[in-house]
This record gives structure tokens, C-alpha cells and sequence, in this order.
């Protein structure tokens, strides 16, 4: 679907810059009067470079990661886009709890009885996603395997455990409970059988990083995306002052909610429509509140707009988890936050808005004024 939006944005501009790049009217000749001053013949102007708009993509994290360029040289580009994308190899390699070899799973399976020396870089994501969860309350938590396993998401055999057996699992989650050492970059699980995941993140610090990758090269105008649901845009394409998305109904995916512009920041969604089962007419979805553990009801979308691409992704699934007043009172904290919410209601659906959103209508009403979506 973004793929698609951006194949389209791209060809959009693309005829723009045709239409722009008529060449200019050739100047007056000169006067001839005799009393007239001399005037010189202008030179010819350079011709403008060309624009091109490559688009380099690769399986990673079990999704495809894409990016598309705009520039004038085609292979500094593609080359600069081929090392953005190793690098996105490399964090696959290390943060994947899959690959018995990465650095999670060395976590993973000694913290609970050692300290366990990270690569600093790695430490700080972690240390990152532990302050997020103190901040969100819980609502974003990296050590939520277990309960995520026992729903059966992990595998897609899809079961609904006792509430026994959840309260039995709780104890082994929560990020309060990874001990950290600053000096050293030694972490400790502090509760046996506690587990460290970050798919809820490890997509938009791939693009983070792979965003760096490409500013180290001089690209100044391209568009990341990992599984077409975490997004970075760095700069802006030509004639244009962002890259521009719709945001459409969760129910129909078509009927648009938002327009948003997007320079130098990350767009994530978190959806109750990308895994989910049905059991005795109830609807479960894969994003389940660590501090209950049980799935979250009555939330279809939450879209957050944030200065780097792992914000994004983290907080899509916390603001998911935390609802609409939690949100709203985080992002009052965070004004450098936007956040497009749609929760189901008795009478239909609403949408609120928070933050900062970056939109094209300078004039867009407050979350309390906002009409609900259109019925799909």
C-alpha cells in the first residue's frame, strides 16, 4: 500500500519537474540606435541536472525494507541506498530473537543468570526502551514475549490462556525488572525466565540508523520504509516541501483521515487489523497490554509522527495500548509528538488528534471538533 502511495507521489513530482524544465524564452536582441548603450548577449545558462529516482530494496526483520532516492547521480545514489541496507542487515542479525547467534539471544539466554556485556550502541536502545516503558507506564514493554507466546501470535496457533496461566506469566515481565549498568554496558534480568523482544522498535532503529547511513553519503532527499508500516523521510523530493501521505480509514483503507507532510521525520502505525483471531464472537489482536496481559479492546489505529523512526514505532504500540487520555497527556508532555488515533465506539468510531501534526491545512480543527470517520 505505501509502496504504492510513493510510487505515485514519485511520478507526481517527476511531471512536475517536466512541467518546470522548459527551457527559457531566448532574451531581446540587443539596440542597434547608435545612442543607444551596448548591451551584451547573455550566455547560455547551464542546463539543469537531471532528476532521477531510483528505488533499492531487500528482505530484512522479516519484512521488505525499501528506498527511494531523488538525486542527480544514479549510482551514488543506489550505492549509498546498497550500504543503507547492509547496515539494516547487520541489526537484523543482532537484534533478531530468531538467530540463536545474535546479541539478543546471548541476552536471552545468560542475563538471568549473569551480567551480559552489550555493544554500546545496542545498550542504549535497550536502556531507551526501558526508560519508554517507565514513561508510558508499562504500556510499552520489551520483555512482553511470554504473554504475546501464550496467545499464540509467536506462532500463529491462536489460543486464549486461562486467567490463571496470565497471572502466572506476569511476574516475568517487565522492563522494571532488567538491571542495567551504565559504566560497563552489563545487563542482568533480575526474575528468572524473562525474555528480551524489540520487534516493537528494532524496524524504526534500522531505519534510524540506515537514515545516517545515507546522510553520510550526502543523500539529502529519500523515503525508508520497513514492512510499509514504519517510515522515515529524510529531506524532501524536488518542488516540494515533504513527502506527503494520506492516512485512510482502518476499516476500509480507503477513505482518507489525515493528510500529512513529512521532512526529516518518521511516521509509525500500530493496527488491530494486522494480526488478530476471532473466538466465541470476540476479536483478540496481537497487541497485547504487558500490564494486564490480555489484548487491547476498542482501538483500531494509532498513527504517531515523531523526530526519529524507533520513537515512532515504540509509541504507535504504547499510545495504542495506553488510549486516548494517556496519550493526550503524554503528548502534552512531548509536544514534538504528533498522534492520529481511531478508537471504536458505541455510535461508530472517533478520531483524535494530538501533538504536532504535520499537515498541509494550516487551519485543522482540535481533536474535540474533529468529525468521525466516514462509515467504509
Amino acid at each position: 500500500m505505501i509502496s504504492t502511495l510513493i510510487l505515485r507521489l514519485l511520478t507526481r513530482w517527476a511531471d512536475r519537474l517536466a512541467d518546470t524544465d522548459t527551457p527559457p524564452a531566448a532574451p531581446p536582441p540587443p539596440l542597434h540606435e547608435s545612442n543607444a548603450p551596448a548591451v551584451p548577449t547573455p550566455s547560455p545558462r547551464d542546463p539543469e541536472p537531471e532528476w532521477v529516482y531510483p528505488r533499492v530494496s531487500r528482505a530484512a526483520m522479516g519484512c521488505l525494507f525499501e528506498i527511494y532516492l531523488a538525486g542527480h547521480n544514479r549510482d551514488a545514489l543506489v550505492g549509498a541506498a546498497n550500504d543503507a541496507l547492509d547496515e539494516i542487515e547487520r541489526l537484523d542479525r543482532q537484534l533478531s530473537h530468531y538467530k540463536p547467534d545474535s546479541d539478543i539471544a546471548r541476552l536471552n539466554a545468560h542475563a538471568s543468570n549473569q551480567w551480559v556485556r552489550l555493544e554500546p550502541r545496542l545498550y542504549l536502545l535497550l536502556r531507551r526502551c526501558a526508560d519508554l516503558s517507565a514513561q508510558t507506564g508499562g504500556a510499552l514493554d520489551i520483555t512482553a514475549a511470554p504473554l504475546i507466546r501464550a496467545w499464540g501470535f509467536h506462532e500463529g496457533k491462536f489460543r486464549v490462556p486461562s486467567p490463571q496461566e496470565i497471572q502466572e506469566l506476569l511476574p516475568r515481565v517487565g522492563s522494571h525488572r532488567i538491571v542495567f549498568d551504565d559504566e560497563e554496558q552489563l545487563v542482568w534480568f533480575s526474575t528468572p525466565g524473562m525474555e528480551v523482544q524489540l520487534g516493537a522498535v528494532g524496524k524504526g532503529y534500522a531505519l534510524d540508523e540506515a537514515a545516517e547511513r545515507l546522510r553520510f553519503y550526502g543523500v539529502r532527499a529519500a523515503l525508508l520504509h520497513g514492512g510499509q508500516s514504519s517510515i522515515y523521510a529524510l529531506g524532501a523530493p524536488p518542488q516540494a516541501e515533504g513527502w506527503e501521505f494520506v492516512l485512510k480509514d482502518p476499516r476500509d483503507r480507503a477513505t482518507p483521515i489525515e493528510t500529512v507532510l513529512l521532512r526529516d521525520q518518521a511516521l509509525s502505525t500500530s493496527g488491530n487489523y494486522e494480526q488478530f483471531f476471532e473466538h466465541e464472537g470476540k476479536r483478540y489482536c496481537h497487541i497485547v497490554d504487558p500490564r494486564s496481559g490480555w489484548p487491547v479492546q476498542g482501538m483500531l489505529s494509532v498513527w504517531v509522527i515523531a523526530p526519529t523512526a524507533m520513537e515512532a514505532d515504540a509509541l504507535s504500540t504504547a499510545f495504542f495500548v495506553l488510549g486516548r487520555e494517556g496519550t493526550e497527556e503524554f503528548c502534552r508532555l512531548h509536544p514534538n509528538l504528533g498522534v492520529i488515533m481511531v478508537e471504536e465506539e458505541a455510535e461508530g468510531v472517533r478520531v483524535s488528534r494530538f501533538g504536532r501534526i504535520p499537515s498541509k491545512c494550516t487551519n485543522a480543527p482540535s481533536s474535540n471538533d474533529l468529525p468521525q470517520a466516514p462509515d467504509g
